[in-house]
């Protein structure tokens, strides 16, 4: 049976390389490479070494000196190279590969050997046009680039490659529903997204001051999406030591009721809005209509006001920027009183994130590279 070979460099990406990899079962024998993390996302998919965690949680390149150092010191030099080194051993072996993420991942991916898919998920023209030196590269190593959105892809084949939009692979993995949430039928929800890197546990805490700020203005009801990342015991004990009550799953104030779940799928379907200090995870709640309220917290490693920038300039008005906590809870009001509001800003994120339809046109095009 023909292999292919999954590269992705992201939380999110992992989640797409899953999906891709999941419509190639029985016709490939399918190994991914996550560049990023540990890779729990594959479950039973083979992958391949080495893997760790970094400081940085994979953004080392787009943090700046700020996330760059930490990983440097923890051996990331050594830990990339010997990556590419792996990636070189695969020289040969595989019918096609498949990566997941930005032109680094495309650039790691290069020496095996193999016609390249790539999905461009790191970049759009609405937030961050491609440049020179990555298009240069996309014609050098990639066979056809599936990007997120129309405007994107006409503005590569403007440049003599094969771009191609077929839908919003974000759109395709938001989670399905596990079961019904705890939650109060009715009641307005404010679905609260911590991230899934190393700041996720400096988040929750501003995310929980936001929360009683918010309740102590409009009745809403809370919930955390919580990533893999982040363990429950420890957010427990440290809302616990912030004088919050444990009940079940719901940490509770006077005014406040916060349910924490894994349940992403039913979370997101029963947000009225999210405040999100994620990537993948606040594109897929544009994806669905739902408005976004956004800032970046002190000393973020992933959420900088860098990023947030960038986020903004791709969802347009569905994510409304604040400058910091306070004036996110004061957004997040405004939106609970506005329903009108809500329906416009959700409409432009659905528009701008686009429907689903992506995964099954890459594997479509892995497909036809095999024998």
């Amino acid at each position: 049976m023909d292999s292919v070979l999954i590269v992705s460099n992201g939380v999110g990406e992992d989640t797409i390389g899953v999906a891709v990899a999941s419509r190639l079962r029985g016709v490939a024998a399918v190994e991914a490479f996550p560049l990023v993390g540990l890779g729990g996302a594959y479950a039973d998919i083979p992958l391949l070494d080495p893997r760790r965690e970094l400081p940085s949680g994979g953004f080392a390149l787009r943090g700046g000196l700020t996330a760059l150092l930490p990983d440097l010191r923890a051996g990331g030099l050594g830990f990339w190279r010997r990556q590419r080194e792996a990636l070189r051993a695969r020289a040969g072996r595989d019918r096609a590969v498949v990566v997941v993420g930005d032109v680094y991942a495309l650039w790691m991916a290069a020496p095996a050997r193999a016609p390249i898919v790539l999905v461009a998920t790191a970049k759009s023209e609405f937030n961050e046009p491609h440049r020179a030196v990555e298009i240069r590269l996309m014609r050098r190593h990639a066979a056809v680039v599936f990007t997120r959105d129309e405007r994107t892809a006409e503005a590569l084949r403007r440049r003599d490659l094969d771009a191609r939009f077929a839908g919003s692979p974000q759109a395709d993995v938001i989670p399905e529903p596990v079961g019904a949430l705890p939650l109060p039928p009715g009641a307005p929800v404010v679905l609260l997204l911590p991230g899934s890197r190393a700041d996720a546990r400096r988040n929750m805490a501003l995310l929980l001051r936001l929360s009683l700020r918010v309740s102590e203005q409009e009745p809403a009801v809370f919930v955390v999406g919580l990533p893999p990342s982040l363990e429950v015991a420890r957010v427990v004990r440290e809302a616990a030591a912030a004088r919050w009550s444990i009940d079940g799953s719901f940490l509770r104030s006077p005014s406040a009721a916060v349910l924490l779940t894994r349940d992403f799928g039913s979370a997101l379907r029963r947000a009225t809005v999210v405040v999100g200090l994620a990537g993948t995870a606040s594109e897929q709640a544009a994806a669905l209509g739902t408005p976004i309220v956004a800032f970046a917290p002190p000393g973020a490693v992933q959420y900088t006001p860098a990023f947030m920038r960038l986020q903004q300039r791709l969802l347009g008005d569905a994510l409304v920027a604040a400058s910091d906590w306070e004036r996110a809870a004061e957004a997040t009001v405004r939106l609970l009183r506005d329903p009108t509001e809500r329906a416009r800003r959700g409409a432009v994120g659905r528009e701008r994130v686009g429907p689903p339809g992506a995964v099954p046109a890459i594997a479509a095009e892995v497909r036809r590279h095999l024998r």
